[in-house]
């Protein structure tokens, strides 16, 4: 039975999928969170991501709506973890990557956690910035353990056989700034990896690693894109 809450949408905010832009009403937000530390990125980096993107891409998409199809069947709507599993086969164009989905959604961790929130659209306009991100999830063992609701914000990432994980804390950084602007707080950030024939969940980042990750990668776009 779920006993946590699931977090209710942002009013108006919505994303325009063909542009990958974020809109709260009439509001276009000029960056996202992903756009933000893409500026970072070399032009080296730029072209060797943009160059694989046929096979990543893809992968990405199909395996993150697996996980929110799973995510909100089991945790929102209450279903049986067996239940909620044939859910990621209705995702079109699942099959190729099944590899990376079962796995995934056969990690211990649902089993632990009670999800809050999956592809969650988020904004704040005091820094003009919108983003969406994989997941958050309470955790009722750490929760017993600090006597208070211990959440955590999560990212999925997608993997070749061989990829290689690596940071993601400036991203869950990002995602905590703008979801304080909604009232929201996250103790940790966490990555999920999916790799063929298996997955695996980061250590978690303390929410002080994140937010100081992110104001490095956050101080690095003003200083180049809004000198004022």
């Amino acid at each position: 039975m779920v006993t946590a809450t699931w977090l209710d949408p942002i009013p108006g905010l919505w994303r325009d999928e063909a542009a990958h832009q974020y809109w709260l009403g009439d509001h276009l937000f000029p960056v996202s969170i992903t756009g933000v530390l893409a500026r970072g990125l070399s032009e080296t980096a730029k072209r060797s991501i943009e160059a694989k993107r046929p096979i990543w891409e893809p992968r990405g998409t199909t395996v993150h709506a697996a996980l929110e199809r799973y995510t909100q069947a089991r945790f929102l709507v209450g279903k049986s973890a067996a239940d909620a599993l044939p859910e990621a086969e209705t995702v079109p164009g699942h099959h190729p990557y099944r590899d990376w989905i079962l796995p995934l959604l056969q990690l211990p961790l649902w089993d632990a956690v009670e999800v809050i929130a999956s592809e969650r659209l988020t904004c704040c306009l005091v820094r003009n910035v919108a983003g969406a991100f994989d997941g958050a999830y309470v955790s009722p063992a750490l929760s017993e353990r600090r006597g208070r609701e211990v959440r955590v914000l999560y990212d999925l990432k997608t993997l070749s056989a061989h990829g290689r994980s690596y940071s993601t804390a400036a991203q869950l950084g990002g995602y905590m700034v703008l979801e304080a602007a909604q009232g929201n707080h996250y103790e940790m950030g966490q990555t999920i990896w999916s790799k063929p024939g298996e997955a695996f969940t980061s250590t978690f980042y303390s929410r002080e690693q994140c937010l100081s990750a992110w104001a490095a990668a956050w101080s690095r776009y003003c200083l180049a894109h809004r000198p004022f």
